[in-house]
């Protein structure tokens, strides 16, 4: 049968209310036609009858792990519009492992709540779990373990940052710092594959390093230490953003291994995507369908991974068809905000990311007729979620919502206290050490207490002693 690339979402808030929010890609939806991938279907099929199927990265286009912006509603149109994978953005290990697991059937979703704060640090729902794959942010194989086997439930994989160059990241020994200890990436890689169900994917994503060498030595390593699929950011460690990614050096890096190798740098317009493709096809032979499955999923780099283009403009993976109107792109994306619980704070600034547009991408001088500058200062000054979808014309009343919904006090003192305590909430922990976001808080410990596999008996054995 032939399938589309799209989910289809739905909470019980999604059937009523005037925030509802369908991932469903009708064409009365989104402007661009669905691309037909065959794989994708299946890995929604498998996820219905519980099976588990290989990812095979071969054409996917897929959205980045980005602090910020890879939270609920992003990710939710990006798959939409046609992104066939979405990364969440990265989670340290001490926060994951720190955190409750509360069922949220307001809004049909999965949230893990830290105990200290209670805020929530990651969320999803169950029907994103065949398309979601979180990173995280790691230096322990022990932590990196823990953290895994409390969330693995949620997800479809798992990709460890080798990558990052923040500060915070690389002073915690995590990021692009384990590119120079290969020997502990090693033992992360190793331990997550050993202890991980085989229906959890294992990737990683790293920077280019000095030399193609030294890249293509540390590649080999990440896939005998069992990494099914590597994404490479064009770019060095030195390198920051502003700086162009080395298109032609993943042509020197995807035959370093056999798995899937995803190309991640400068991808910020349907234009630069379609470009890149074409330039891969002259720069190396592409199999033909009689050399047989092996072949055609691991020659070349396969796969293409899209950061800022996606937060810029997640219309991005519309591959055939006219793009949406840019108001429908953020109209849309702000139903999605509301019916993800996203903070009012979240929502704005990824719009703020939005309406600013980057390299390549200018956005429209006005929105609804009002100057952007203006409407983005106005759009700024909103002070809750009603607000926000006041300006946008976007229908939307408080009433139809939980209280303290769209606010970080969601579960302190609004109505995911009650969820929050029923899970288990509420108990005072030891702490157990920084969080890895480079403050001096401690992250706080709790059990899940669901059922299940919750990565915590470690945990609380040391508790209990």
């Amino acid at each position: 049968s032939r399938h589309t690339i799209f989910l289809c979402l739905r909470s019980p808030l999604d059937r009523a209310g005037p925030a509802s929010h369908s991932m469903t890609a009708g064409d009365d939806e989104v402007g661009c036609a669905p691309v037909e991938n065959g794989q994708a279907g299946r890995l929604q099929a498998a996820a219905d009858s519980n099976e588990v199927v290989p990812l095979n990265f071969r054409g996917m286009e897929v959205l980045a792990p980005m602090v910020r912006a890879g939270t609920p509603a992003l990710r939710w149109e990006c798959l939409r519009y046609g992104a066939d994978l979405v990364w969440g953005e990265e989670i340290i290990d001490r926060k994951i492992i720190g955190s409750l697991r509360v069922e949220n059937p307001a809004f049909g979703l999965v949230d893990y709540v830290s105990p200290r704060e209670r805020v929530c640090v990651f969320s999803t729902k169950p029907e994103e779990k065949p398309k979601l794959i979180f990173q995280l942010g790691t230096a322990s194989a022990a932590l990196a373990s823990e953290a895994a086997l409390t969330v693995c439930r949620d997800v479809r994989g798992f990709d460890i940052n080798m990558g990052c160059p923040k500060s915070f990241s690389v002073k915690g020994g995590m990021g692009a710092a384990l590119l120079e200890k290969p020997e502990v990436a090693c033992d992360i890689l190793k331990t997550l594959r050993r202890n991980l169900p085989s229906s959890c994917s294992l990737t990683c994503k790293i920077r280019m390093l000095s030399s193609t060498e030294k890249t293509r030595d540390f590649m080999r390593m990440c896939e005998a230490s069992g990494a099914e699929a590597i994404t490479v950011h064009m770019r060095r460690r030195e390198e920051r953003p502003a700086e162009p990614a080395h298109w032609d050096e993943i042509v020197r890096l995807w035959d370093a291994v056999k798995v899937p190798v995803i190309a991640n740098g400068d991808f910020f317009t349907r234009r630069q995507i379609d470009e890149y493709w074409k330039h891969i096809k002259k720069a190396i032979p592409q199999p033909g369908a009689e050399e047989g499955d092996e072949v055609n999923r691991h020659a070349g780099p396969v796969a293409v991974m899209v950061a800022r283009g996606a937060l810029w403009n997640p219309s991005i993976f519309c591959r055939t068809g006219e793009p949406p109107p840019f108001e429908e792109v953020v109209r849309k994306y702000t139903q999605a905000a509301v019916a993800a619980n996203a903070t009012f704070q979240n929502c704005k600034w990824v719009l703020s990311q939005v309406m600013a547009g980057g390299i390549g991408v200018t956005t429209p001088s006005t929105f609804g007729g009002v100057p952007m500058k203006t409407f983005n200062r106005q759009v700024s000054g909103a002070r809750t979620m009603g607000a926000i979808c006041e300006l946008l014309g976007v229908p939307h009343q408080a009433a139809d919502w939980p209280a303290k919904a769209h606010m970080t006090t969601f579960y302190r003192d609004g109505a995911g206290k009650a969820a929050f305590e029923a899970a288990g909430g509420g108990i005072e922990i030891a702490d157990t050490g920084p969080n890895g976001e480079g403050d001096d808080e401690p992250a706080a410990a709790a059990p899940a207490t669901d059922g299940g596999v919750d990565g915590g008996a470690a945990k609380r054995a040391r508790l209990a002693a």
